[in-house]
């Protein structure tokens, strides 16, 4: 009687199953890990239409970023006027003359509206600065201040100084009164200002953050990135930002050391948000995410409706309504899990600005013009 000849290959294979057999065995002795929370939690809530308040619909106030108030919407137009209305209906309360665009956010300083425009070059001179004070109720304009370049930035200020770029290579501390130079320091800076407990957080566009002396801007420290940094946020004892290849970074506001950094999948330009014990980043990617501030920990990730270049608003004090660039959805989040709750579209807007919350009311920039509306 012959005995079976087996072959090499079948003894591989049942070694092979064996292992796999023993592997499944181990694993369902092992603890299961967290489950990931979902990354596309839109698709099981469908989105209810929006109806606005009220639109200011102008071909000059589209896409323009408004100063929003308890009492008032202000708009900057392209030619260079601004519209102020009223938050609760949209009516015109007052539109100031005629001016030159506007090169940065509108500011509100005390009870005058502080808005920056550049002044047209003379004999081959590099462009000057205009600033106009106007007055919050009626528009007229208390007072006109020449600069030696336009101001670039949003302007942030502690309530004794102002702080601003000015034309593309300054950063400077400016006397609200006069709005003569305090102190001013060179360099290549970007645009996002954040002062936070006597300090000025600037980027450069060679990938570092500075921290500057809010007193005589002496440098503290000098961080490099990388990429050009997004605006910062400050948050206990760190710094966090985002940068321009779409990493998130914290770094310790006392000696600018970097403590963590962790990647996303596209530009991170818009402020984080510190809340709820953790730091809430929008990517360009599409998603928020939510990370632990000491250890860069990912807690959740979830997906908007488009690119995120704007940081969330606060809905509630849990809750946050997020939009996407050149969309119609406004997203409103749990901050503390990221679940979504709610999705709003409107009719027939698409958004272009960030969401000014006020009173339960928001309002936003969109194609056209400037729309209102009230969440529910």
């Amino acid at each position: 009687m012959k005995r079976p000849v087996w072959r090499s290959g079948s003894v591989v294979l049942a070694v092979g199953l064996a292992l796999v057999l023993s592997q499944m065995l181990v694993a369902q002795q092992r603890p299961r890990l967290r489950p990931v929370p979902p990354l596309n939690g839109r698709v099981a809530i469908a989105p209810t239409t929006l109806s606005t308040d009220w639109l200011y619909l102008d071909p000059d106030s589209a896409r323009q970023e408004p100063l929003v108030t308890e009492n008032a919407v202000y708009v900057p137009l392209r030619t260079g006027k601004i519209v102020a209305l009223a938050r609760t209906d949209g009516a015109r309360l007052w539109e100031s003359a005629p001016g030159v665009a506007t090169t940065a956010k509108l500011h509100r300083l005390g009870d005058t509206l502080l808005a920056c425009a550049s002044r047209p070059a003379a004999d081959g001179s590099p462009p000057g600065g205009i600033v106009r004070l106007l007055d919050l109720t009626t528009g007229v304009v208390r007072r006109e201040v020449t600069l030696p370049a336009p101001i670039t930035s949003r302007v942030v200020e502690d309530g004794v100084r102002l702080y601003v770029r000015l034309g593309a290579a300054e950063i400077a501390a400016l006397d609200p009164q006069d709005f003569s130079r305090r102190w001013s320091v060179a360099g290549d800076f970007t645009e996002h200002l954040t002062y936070a407990r006597g300090t000025v957080f600037v980027g450069t566009s060679a990938g570092a953050l500075w921290a500057l002396d809010a007193g005589d801007g002496r440098r503290q420290w000098a961080c490099a990135l990388g990429a050009p940094p997004g605006p910062a946020a400050i948050g206990g004892e760190m710094v966090y930002c985002g940068t321009s290849d779409g990493e998130v970074v914290a770094i310790g506001r006392a000696d600018g050391r970097l403590r963590w950094r962790r990647r996303t999948g596209a530009a991170v330009m818009a402020p984080p948000l510190i809340a709820h014990q953790q730091v809430l980043v929008a990517s360009y990617d599409n998603f928020l995410y939510a990370f632990h501030p000491q250890t860069g920990e990912l807690r959740w990730q979830q997906q908007m409706a488009g690119r995120l270049v704007s940081p969330p608003s606060w809905l509630t004090e849990t809750t946050l309504a997020v939009a996407a660039l050149d969309d119609r959805e406004i997203t409103v989040v749990q901050a503390p899990d990221g679940r979504i709750v709610a999705r709003w579209q409107l009719a027939s807007e698409r958004i272009f600005s960030a969401l000014h919350v006020e009173q339960g009311m928001v309002v936003m920039a969109t194609e056209r013009g400037i729309a209102a509306a009230r969440l529910q």
